[in-house]
């Protein structure tokens, strides 16, 4: 039997992990995403040690593909690893070491900082909430709008 959530759902379990879940590359998509520029290889290259680099590789290309970060363990990304050794690091030793918090968080700021992304910061949401509610007029005003071409149409056709 399934349970029943009070939360309302309005994406299934496989959009929501299309959407949030991390990248499901195939071969060509792999050769789009891994493929790195130099400046994103001089980046992974900058990390110390070949599993940061690996890491750093990944997050590049997960974040070419979605613009967002990940944190993932090495068997969730075992081919996309495999990729990346083969191209990059062919005959090293590759030892699947844990990713340091501080770590993850590094690279996360410069990548983003690579493709002109900022981390979202509270100091944005006063300036998120106008936006918001300049959406919300807009929308508003255009329902209005096409409420009142309905009724004059409905007006013309009850003549």
């Amino acid at each position: 039997m399934i349970a029943k959530s009070e939360r309302l759902t309005v994406l299934s379990d496989a959009e929501q992990e299309a959407l949030y879940g991390l990248p499901d590359f195939d071969d060509a998509q792999r050769l789009d995403y891994l493929a790195l520029t130099e400046t994103e290889l001089a980046l992974a290259s900058s990390r110390s040690g070949l599993h940061t680099q690996v890491y750093c590789i990944l997050q590049i290309g997960y974040f070419k593909a979605k613009h967002a970060f990940f944190r993932f363990d090495w068997n969730e990304v075992e081919d996309d690893c495999a990729f990346v050794l083969s191209r990059y690091f062919q005959g090293e030793a590759f030892k699947r070491k844990a990713i340091s918090k501080h770590e993850h968080y590094t690279q996360r700021e410069r990548i983003a900082a690579l493709f002109d992304y900022q981390p979202w910061a509270a100091d944005f949401l006063p300036q998120l909430a106008q936006h918001a509610a300049q959406t919300v007029r807009r929308a508003d005003r255009a329902a209005r709008r096409d409420a009142g071409v309905h009724r004059r149409r409905a007006d013309r056709l009850a003549q």
